[in-house]
């Protein structure tokens, strides 16, 4: 449910383009949300050990109703004043944070290690169908209905506050979310020199690419897709049968498998398959296509790669992991819009395309090397004490 509200405003550069604005300004914006998941992100230890998961969990939902709020709030004022974009997106991106950062930290601790790859599958493919349904859904509505965009704004505020509603009903009956080990803050402080040298090290880069190719996909696809003569739809829904379909079907196969070979073949495809947004303009056989094999490619190797930075890393230090894994998501999810954004305005969105195939091949070549260095040192190497 949280996804779906995040991915109703997916649809946001498009009206932010009919209303003056351009996708710069929706990269300032979005960076101004990359400070607010950060900053949630580094305290959620902190946190963590003052109110406990199960409390925090919630909370998400109900930061991320506040920014759909606070965006109505704005429009329906007649003002569309520009702090409150700026204050609607970081509460936007905190909530959706500190959702993100707990839900990690609850998968994995109610899963062992020979399930923890096909529960992070099951998890982002939930996450991803909520996602692409936003914006389709909001399109339908939009065309047969009548309804307008601060309607939508509604639509992903009650979403987002029965995410937070369900959240609540689930922690409560998940009794091993109490021990997950949240690490204090000397281990944190430790522990940050020490991981950037270890095992899980290429997975942070690998998540962080991950993630700015996946938000320049879903935020600057309407306003591609509107310049390239193609209909957004073909893409989110190709993208939504593709992410789900090969994380459920394909999926468990794909987690048996030995990931140092899987995963640069999965990202390897991906670099191909991204180029061809390149050559769709005017193409909506090839869009679909592409949005199809680039779906599969990334809906198989994003939860692989975080699977895979838990298993390679010391037990009592996993949900140190998942905390710096997140901080890598974010600062691709919400600070690569703004370097989109200006290659957008300034070189246009052909070369944009090539931009994000270039990173997924740069993806692949970290993969290789990085596995090539845990073979070298198959031991973790990140100690951390419980907090």
């Amino acid at each position: 449910m949280i996804s779906f509200a995040m991915g109703t405003f997916a649809l946001l550069p498009v009206y932010l383009l009919s209303i003056g604005r351009n996708e710069i300004f929706f990269g300032s914006i979005s960076s101004a949300g990359m400070a607010a998941a950060i900053f949630i992100v580094l305290l959620s230890p902190t946190l963590t050990r003052q109110f406990s998961v199960r409390r925090l969990a919630p909370v998400g939902g109900l930061l991320y109703a506040a920014g759909c709020a606070t965006m109505l709030l704005n429009e329906l004022s007649g003002m569309r004043a520009t702090f409150p974009y700026f204050l609607s997106y970081m509460f936007q991106s905190g909530g959706w944070a500190l959702h993100f950062t707990m839900g990690s930290i609850c998968i994995s601790a109610l899963s062992s290690d020979a399930d923890r790859p096909s529960s992070f599958m099951a998890y982002s493919a939930f996450s991803t169908l909520g996602l692409t349904c936003g914006p389709l859904l909001g399109s339908l509505l939009t065309h047969f209905t009548g309804l307008g965009t601060v309607d939508m704004f509604v639509l992903a505020m009650l979403a987002a506050t029965t995410g937070s509603a369900l959240s609540f009903w689930a922690v409560k009956r998940a009794p091993n979310i109490r021990k997950a080990d949240i690490p204090n803050n000397a281990a944190l402080t430790r522990d940050l020199s020490n991981i950037l040298f270890s095992n899980s090290s290429p997975f942070f880069l690998l998540v962080l690419l991950s993630a700015s190719i996946y938000t320049t996909l879903v935020n600057f696809q309407a306003p591609f897709a509107s310049q390239s003569g193609l209909p957004y739809e073909i893409f989110f829904g190709s993208w939504a049968i593709a992410v789900v379909g090969s994380r459920f079907a394909i999926g468990p196969r794909v987690t048996r498998s030995a990931a140092g070979r899987t995963l640069p073949l999965l990202l390897g495809g991906m670099g191909v398959s991204l180029l061809g947004f390149h050559y769709s303009p005017g193409h909506p056989t090839i869009y679909a296509v592409t949005s199809l094999m680039t779906g599969i490619t990334y809906g198989l190797s994003y939860p692989l790669m975080q699977s895979e930075a838990v298993r390679v890393t010391a037990p009592q230090s996993r949900t140190f992991v998942q905390i710096i894994f997140s901080l890598s998501y974010f600062l691709g999810l919400y600070l690569f819009p703004f370097v989109a954004g200006l290659v957008s305005v300034h070189l246009g969105y052909d070369v944009l395309t090539l931009l994000i195939a270039g990173l997924a091949l740069l993806q692949t070549v970290i993969a290789i090397l990085g596995y090539r260095a845990i073979r070298r040192k198959p031991a973790p190497t990140v100690a951390g004490n419980k907090g």
